[in-house]
């Protein structure tokens, strides 16, 4: 097992408040909270997008060229659309509570919010 993590430092964090680290606002039902090694030191190579959308709102699209995406839907309902690099389809996937759609890496894709109160 290899780590940059000194787990006998003071400073080693396991926990952390993912309300108090926001990302992106743009109202008050639609803003995304991040959590990542600069919140969590013992994070590593993990991070977490903490979603909330209502009906409409989208997250705009994007690419990931060093990680998948495992986007999980916690209330609410969402379809998530990616491209399909290998036949230039375009795939959208509906999800709602406790589904969830796979993003693979450096795919193109973005979620739309087709509920209120939407918890990604």
């Amino acid at each position: 097992m290899t780590s940059n993590i000194d787990y006998t430092s003071p400073s080693t964090n396991f926990t952390q408040d993912l309300n108090k680290s926001n990302f992106f606002k743009k109202d008050a039902q639609n803003y995304i909270n991040v959590l990542g090694i600069k919140q969590l030191n013992t994070l590593e190579n993990t991070s977490l997008l903490d979603i909330y959308l209502s009906t409409g709102n989208v997250v705009e699209p994007h690419i990931h060229q060093n990680a998948a995406e495992l986007v999980y839907c916690i209330s609410g309902s969402a379809v998530v659309t990616l491209l399909n690099p290998f036949t230039n389809q375009i795939l959208n996937l509906p999800i709602k509570p406790g589904q969830v759609a796979n993003i693979p890496q450096a795919w193109w894709h973005y979620e739309i919010a087709t509920a209120d109160g939407t918890h990604l």
